[in-house]
């Protein structure tokens, strides 16, 4: 929590991130329902649709794109809307060809001639990766037209604690830190929500109105917050031990990892020295066939029948409901391992 930035934050994200670029339609996989897969992409534009009243014909950016998927979705649903599209890298200009005029594309920096325009800005987990977030929301204060919206999701640290140890989430927030930052950017919130979408706050927030007050947090609230961000902390080195004392009870047995995202990678160093993972298992398809940390990603079916362990790497507050719809709950012979 308390970590250096990564080095030269401005290059990594200009050249380096290229977040979903490995195909046209990579994406994360956000819940499995019946057997049918959703995507994170989709899935944000129908919030979008349910949060917001999106006026007829409205100007609509995208800030902080990436490859802005959740903006084509939204545009599927609503064509008469007008898209714009925002980051700080060159990388993504490709997938916004043929459906966003190019004097609706900007990098860098969003121009002035935008000021004021739009009805709807969308930032889509964006404000943990950037160095200082209040600037961020006071440049999309002033894109905003007085009427406008602006919807984002940030991470819930409390809600998702992968968030505490992602190395390029430089911010961490809480209701409060929220309700602050945007009050210093001349913006409040309309409305939050932490039911909508796991392990993070969806927000809709709006410009202040002349003199308009926003009440301060009260201490209360902040003391509580900082000790549930402690008990946060404290849960990463009970992991650690869970996994280390796993580790010496099934010493020269065969190890597998769910779950190829943070909490795997974190799982996979631990044992990475003591014995490799014979590969990840993943839901997504996007991700099948594909090399974790140099280790093979296979769909669940395809996990080796000689595997002894499993390492359930995913957010404690669903790994077990996650796993209970698996055959691989039910393998003989096969032991899982929760992080709590």
């Amino acid at each position: 929590m308390q970590s250096a930035d990564i080095p030269d934050v401005q290059k990594f994200y200009d050249t380096e991130y290229q977040i979903s670029l490995t195909s046209e339609d990579a994406d994360q996989l956000y819940d499995v329902v019946d057997g049918v897969p959703v995507y994170r992409t989709q899935y944000q534009a129908e919030l979008i649709i349910d949060f917001v009243d999106i006026p007829k014909g409205a100007s609509v950016l995208d800030y902080g794109a990436a490859k802005a998927k959740s903006l084509y979705r939204l545009r599927e649903r609503r064509p008469d809307i007008t898209p714009h599209v925002f980051d700080v890298s060159e990388d993504y200009r490709s997938y916004w060809q043929g459906w966003v005029p190019e004097e609706q594309q900007a990098t860098y920096l969003a121009p002035a001639e935008w000021n004021g325009r739009f009805d709807l800005i969308t930032a889509h987990f964006v404000l943990e990766h950037v160095r200082e977030p209040v600037e961020v929301f006071s440049d999309i204060a002033r894109l905003l037209s007085p009427s406008g919206r602006f919807f984002f999701s940030v991470p819930d640290v409390l809600g998702n604690p992968a968030d505490m140890i992602v190395v390029d989430h430089l911010n961490h927030f809480t209701r409060t830190s929220l309700s602050v930052a945007l009050d210093r950017a001349g913006m409040k919130i309309e409305r939050i929500d932490t039911s909508r979408l796991r392990g993070a706050f969806v927000v809709v927030a709006v410009l202040r109105q002349g003199e308009e007050k926003v009440a301060p947090p009260g201490r209360s609230d902040i003391d509580t917050q900082i000790q549930s961000l402690n008990r946060c902390c404290e849960s990463w080195h009970a992991a650690e031990k869970i996994v280390a004392n796993a580790l010496a009870r099934h010493a020269g047995k065969k190890i597998a990892i769910y779950g190829a995202g943070v909490y795997g990678t974190f799982v996979y160093s631990r044992v990475r020295d003591i014995g490799a993972a014979a590969c990840f298992v993943d839901r997504n398809p996007h991700v099948h066939g594909r090399d974790h940390l140099g280790v093979q990603v296979v769909p669940p079916e395809a996990l080796p029948t000689d595997i002894d362990v499993l390492y359930v790497a995913l957010n404690p507050a669903i790994a077990r409901k996650a796993m209970a719809d698996l055959v691989l709950n039910q393998r003989k012979g096969l032991e899982l391992v929760y992080l709590s």
